[in-house]
């Protein structure tokens, strides 16, 4: 599968990657360079592979509330709050962003290898429209997004976790990458002319830095840090469940032993930690790497990690397995970069 923009991709000598079943570019110059450029100015990114779903109904509002971890009643027209669906066992089906519309219609956001499964389950429930198709959608991101963007839209007054439209574009004050930016959903056409003219002042950036990115600001990835038999608690996303409200596997949840528990390492020694690398501590395995690259900002290999609870501390010394060899590290807490507003 392609997105609407892929032939302007093509055309700036993308270097591409299949991501579940969609041909998405990797990198255009180089990932270092791409993140260094969000980090310093503004970067560029087409996320067309999302879902953008629909949901509408007299009582949208109660039926997404029993389906989501967080509180939808914190919400009103304008804002946006990040959600988390889970199964009967307390496990992540996906996480996304909510955008309340009004209390009869909500927007909603999802990965893109579980837009099909959150959609039949949200058809179940209410009337579902799977926008994605006919949509594309951009993320600016970095200090200079909002000057950008404010040559083609007025977004100062959009507050964080805030959004506005514009006519059929809506565009909200989110992002993937600890950055200031923007999230912007808008028709094919439209959506295809406003990517072009970013382009004229921001980097394009792949997925590459993306992933970077989004691990040195202590972001989850679905399928890595959260999945359907990883819980909210375990992923250290409990400020984004409400245990006031019922929601599907709230008690197996609160039933399932808190063995490990989400943290961060970050190396004393050059190397690179990957997926899967372990994590020990005189000899004993503690925990593993669920996500791990070496952070340009840092200068310094940096992870998101698994650890056995009671061992999870702040500057706790640990060696981390990489290829039969042990690399000195620390762990610590995330982000790894100061999130800016």
């Amino acid at each position: 599968m392609r997105t609407p923009l892929y032939e302007i991709h093509r055309k700036r000598k993308a270097r591409f990657t299949d991501f579940h079943g969609w041909d998405l570019p990797l990198q255009f110059r180089g990932i270092v360079e791409e993140v260094r450029a969000v980090r310093e100015r503004a970067g560029v990114f087409d996320i067309s592979h999302m879902g953008r779903i629909l949901v509408r109904g007299k009582k949208a509002l109660d039926i997404l509330n029993g389906l989501l971890t967080n509180n939808l009643r914190k919400l009103e027209p304008g804002r946006v709050q990040y959600n988390l669906f889970t199964n009967e066992k307390g496990g992540v089906m996906d996480d996304v962003t909510v955008y309340m519309l009004s209390e009869e219609e909500f927007l909603i956001c999802t990965n893109a290898v579980n837009r099909e499964k959150i959609k039949r389950h949200l058809a179940e429930h209410l009337r579902v429209e799977d926008i994605s198709p006919s949509t594309v959608q951009i993320a600016l991101q970095g200090r200079e997004s909002e000057g950008i963007l404010c040559g083609l839209f007025d977004v100062r007054d959009i507050r964080y976790y805030r959004f506005r439209t514009f006519g059929d574009v809506l565009i909200s004050r989110t992002g993937y990458t600890g950055e200031d930016g923007f999230e912007i959903y808008a028709p094919v056409k439209e959506g295809v002319e406003i990517y072009e003219e970013l382009l004229r002042f921001a980097e394009p950036c792949g997925l590459g830095a993306r992933d970077v990115l989004r691990i040195e600001a202590g972001f989850p990835l679905y399928g890595n840090e959260i999945s359907e038999d990883i819980t909210p608690l375990e992923a250290n996303l409990d400020r984004f469940v409400d245990l006031s409200k019922e929601f599907p596997g709230k008690e197996e949840m609160l039933k399932r032993p808190l063995r490990r528990k989400l943290f961060g390492l970050e190396l004393e020694e050059k190397g690179v930690p990957r997926r899967g690398y372990r994590i020990l501590t005189g000899g004993r395995e503690i925990g593993v790497v669920s996500s791990g690259t070496y952070s340009p900002t840092l200068r310094k290999g940096v992870a998101l990690c698994f650890v056995d609870k009671t061992l999870r501390k702040e500057g706790l010394l640990v060696d981390l397995e990489v290829r039969g060899r042990l690399l000195k590290a620390q762990l610590r807490s995330y982000p790894f970069v100061r999130v800016r507003r």
